[in-house]
């Protein structure tokens, strides 16, 4: 009788996650492009879970989704699949959460319109199909501001510390958090706040202690990276005021949003500092980091659902009439359905690039005799070999400097040699002319010392292969 009594309480938050689940189907057994991070964090999770003899590893990386998806390795499971799959029913518990927090902070009505929002939020809805870390991240931040709204102090530390050893960024939400209670005059909260978000964090610190004799060395050289990586600070860079944008492209709907931070405003509530703070900070330290991607914006946009969920919600309240009200609830799950899977059909490589996919696959299967080098992480996700990075931390004239004098001193060593132009693993920063220099002294080198084993060509990326 509970379980009834609960399911018709809950109706429409499990109508919302039936449709959700149904749509991501629809498309999950279709051809999905591996990433670059997806490529490193699948890599990383063979290193870690084979002491180092398999994958790769990039120490500027956090380790918590490496570690949960390698899981699937070390049961000689297929780990794409299977982060795929976890990356499903941790979209759906995204959706509850945003559901539980809306009733919480705002209303039963705005739960409902905020978590259809993010359900169906078209990066989001993209991002659901790739291995990358924003959806865990975001998931553990509602986790975090949930315990919060509860009082549970010590469990709101502990999903805050797991959101940032899975997204550095994420960490944004400390301070949030911290804000929030001081905001409040919770100062005995602070306590086992504080002690719920050390003990993950000090575990983190230890393990880079042992393993590179610095402990917040990982986050500064993150940092530096972060602000010198070619990708989002020059090839795509973005101004500060492209997330504003973004908000609006992933559904029209989020103006709504406005209305609700209005309505906030004005109550003046202090249990609704938490979802303003929430919004704010995290909006404006994206916006001030020089390197900005719309991914970033999955952090704070359940944010955004939940006030544009109280600003329709509220507007909704004037319908007394229950069939409008269903109506308006249609209206919504129609439309932000159609922006969701339009800007997945959008961006999404419905078919493979025959050229990368080879490039990527040649490894499987083949014993290479000596080292594995390469300018792209992907190719790790189908070898268990270990690969040691062309590009990392940053491909430029000293990089690309000791790798031609490494392949100078030690080509005896090196078994096969990935090179592609595709990635962005081997571009060199502009105006940097010893770097393209030393490029064309590897291909050189290559071409004496290997044989050219795979050549191909898609547009304008090519991928080359050398081996003994």
């Amino acid at each position: 009788m509970n379980v009834l009594n609960h399911l018709k309480k809950h109706q429409e938050l499990y109508a919302v996650l039936a449709i959700a689940l149904l749509a991501r189907l629809l498309y999950f057994f279709d051809f999905h492009e591996i990433w670059w991070d997806s490529g490193v964090y699948l890599g990383m999770a063979k290193y870690l879970w084979s002491a180092g003899s398999a994958g790769l590893w990039e120490h500027i990386r956090p380790v918590l989704w490496p570690l949960l998806i390698g899981v699937a390795w070390w049961l000689k499971l297929n780990m794409v699949w299977f982060a795929r799959v976890f990356e499903l029913v941790i979209s759906m518990i995204s959706i509850a959460l945003v559901y539980a927090l809306g009733r919480k902070l705002f209303s039963q009505r705005a739960a409902v319109i905020a978590s259809i929002l993010w359900a169906f939020s078209a990066i989001g809805f993209y991002l659901s199909f790739h291995e990358y870390t924003e959806l865990p991240a975001v998931t553990l931040v509602l986790a975090a501001l949930l315990a919060f709204t509860d009082e549970r102090w010590a469990w709101a530390g502990v999903f805050a510390s797991l959101a940032f050893l899975m997204k550095f960024p994420a960490g944004i939400f400390v301070p949030v958090l911290v804000i929030a209670l001081l905001a409040q005059k919770r100062w005995r909260a602070l306590l086992p706040f504080g002690i719920g978000f050390a003990v993950p964090t000090a575990a983190f610190l230890v393990f880079n202690q042992l393993m590179y004799g610095t402990a917040f060395g990982p986050l500064i050289d993150a940092h530096a990276s972060i602000l010198s990586v070619l990708g989002c600070n020059v090839l795509r860079y973005q101004p500060w005021w492209q997330y504003v944008v973004w908000i609006f492209t992933d559904n029209l709907l989020n103006v709504a949003a406005i209305g609700g931070i209005a309505l906030v405003v004005a109550r003046g509530k202090k249990q609704q500092v938490l979802p303003v703070l929430a919004l704010v900070i995290p909006a404006v330290y994206f916006m001030q980091m020089h390197c900005r991607e719309y991914r970033y914006l999955v952090l704070f946009l359940p944010m955004v659902s939940l006030f544009a969920g109280a600003g329709i919600a509220a507007a909704g309240d004037w319908l007394n009439r229950k069939r409008l009200w269903t109506a308006v609830v249609l209206v919504v799950v129609a439309a932000s359905v159609f922006q969701g899977v339009l800007f997945y059909q959008g961006n999404e490589r419905l078919t493979p690039d025959l050229a990368a996919e080879q490039y990527d696959h040649w490894l499987g299967g083949r014993h290479i005799d000596g080292e594995i080098w390469s300018s792209n992480p992907v190719v790790s996700v189908y070898t268990d070999a270990p690969v040691q990075k062309i590009y990392y931390p940053l491909y430029e004239q000293g990089s690309a400097t000791d790798f031609t004098n490494y392949l100078r001193a030690h080509a005896g060593r090196v078994g096969a040699v990935l090179l592609d132009n595709c990635g962005g693993g081997i571009i060199c920063p502009q105006g940097d002319v010893h770097c393209a220099e030393q490029l064309n002294a590897t291909r050189s080198i290559l071409n004496q010392n290997f044989k050219q084993v795979f050549f191909a060509q898609s547009g304008n990326c090519w991928y080359s292969i050398y081996a003994h």
